[in-house]
């Protein structure tokens, strides 16, 4: 078998993978985090995820038809959708917490444990917003054999002086670990999980200086502004490494990929657009160009062949799962968006909206 037609066939099988499957791609087994989209996760088939409403609760919803499944009502959290079950954090009366497990697709229950983190008064799991004080609530979970560990953060924000640009907060952090057969806790407050990396340096004896991308950490969060920060060095995409350079005229984009195990240089690839941002999709397996002249458009590329699966109008978040694109936009100024869009028709699937501006005139909550 000749390299080109190895290559084509490693590119095919990569693309064909479900999402979990191609990002840990040669990677040791270990806890199985999310799989993560604009607002939400999904399972690693890309078959169902579980999505935020406006109004702070979860929404299972097919994703290759957009049909809804079940609901969670408000204030829930989605943390991880794997191991054949579905796991929301939910608040149920006198701010009591509950950890609920579902069945992913008929929303059956397969488990609730009662969980206590003692979180301040000012906690909400949807985030709130009054006068000149928010907060907020992130959570990032993993799942292993019997056991799901929780990270957890809440922190209220208080803008000071006119205008707000002084802000002071206060922050409650940890990690809860649950043994799913006994109900069995341990919460350890402080503690992080370790989570993959997002760039690394480039591999020693790299030829070329590597353009700064925008990328952000792949979770649920509700951005509302894109693209994301710019971050300097080399992204991680599963097994591979991969660094994008600008050609000298301007009208392409190189991409250099190396194997992480190995170091090993795979083929090149160019793609041909000139485009003003380079920005990683939430999957790391594509990129996001904004056009220099139609700013309003940007196209999204495969990293394995380059080819173009998309065209998006002013996209906030995207992510590529299961042969859609999945990703926000504001509808007018009071509305986000969750859009998917199949990937090479560029047909819209089906549409949800995923937050509303709240009516306070205080910060917009994550």
């Amino acid at each position: 078998m000749t390299g080109r037609c190895r290559t084509a066939l490693l590119a095919a099988a990569w693309l064909a993978a479900p999402a979990g499957a191609q990002a840990g791609r040669g990677a040791a087994t270990g806890p199985e985090p999310a799989t993560f989209l604009p607002a939400g996760i999904a399972d690693a088939a890309g078959s169902v995820a579980c999505v935020r409403t406006p109004e702070g609760g979860v929404e299972a919803v097919e994703l290759s038809t957009g049909r809804e499944l079940w609901r969670s009502a408000a204030p829930s959290r989605a943390l991880l959708v794997a191991g054949g079950r579905a796991f929301i954090l939910e608040e149920r009366g006198a701010r009591r917490l509950q950890l609920s497990a579902y069945e992913p697709r008929t929303g059956r229950p397969a488990g609730t444990w009662a969980v206590a983190l003692d979180l301040p008064g000012w906690t909400a799991l949807a985030g709130s917003a009054a006068g000149r004080s928010w907060s907020t609530f992130d959570a990032y979970a993993l799942l292993s054999p019997g056991v799901l560990e929780v990270e957890y953060q809440a922190r209220q924000f208080m803008a000071m002086g006119i205008p707000p640009g002084r802000r002071t907060a206060d922050e409650v952090l940890g990690v809860l670990r649950v043994d799913l057969a006994s109900g069995r806790m341990e919460r350890r407050p402080g503690a992080r999980l370790a989570r993959p990396e997002m760039v690394v340096p480039a591999p020693a004896g790299a030829q070329k200086r590597f353009q700064r991308i925008h990328a952000r950490p792949a979770d649920a969060t509700i951005v509302l502004g894109g693209p994301p920060p710019d971050v300097d060095r080399v992204l991680v995409a599963g097994d591979l490494r991969v660094g994008f350079a600008r050609t000298p005229d301007g009208r392409g984009v190189s991409v250099t990929r190396w194997s992480a195990a190995s170091g090993a240089e795979e083929p090149p690839l160019l793609i041909p657009a000139e485009a003003d941002a380079i920005w990683a999709t939430l999957d790391r397996r594509h990129v996001a160009l904004r056009r220099v002249r139609e700013q309003r458009l940007v196209d999204v590329h495969s990293l394995a062949t380059g080819a173009l699966l998309a065209t998006l109008e002013r996209p906030v978040d995207i992510a590529v799962i299961g042969g859609r694109v999945l990703w926000t936009t504001f509808s007018g100024n009071e509305e986000l968006r969750l859009v998917a869009t199949e990937a090479g028709g560029g047909r819209t699937a089906w549409t949800r909206i995923v937050w509303r501006a709240p009516p306070s005139a205080g910060p917009p909550v994550p």
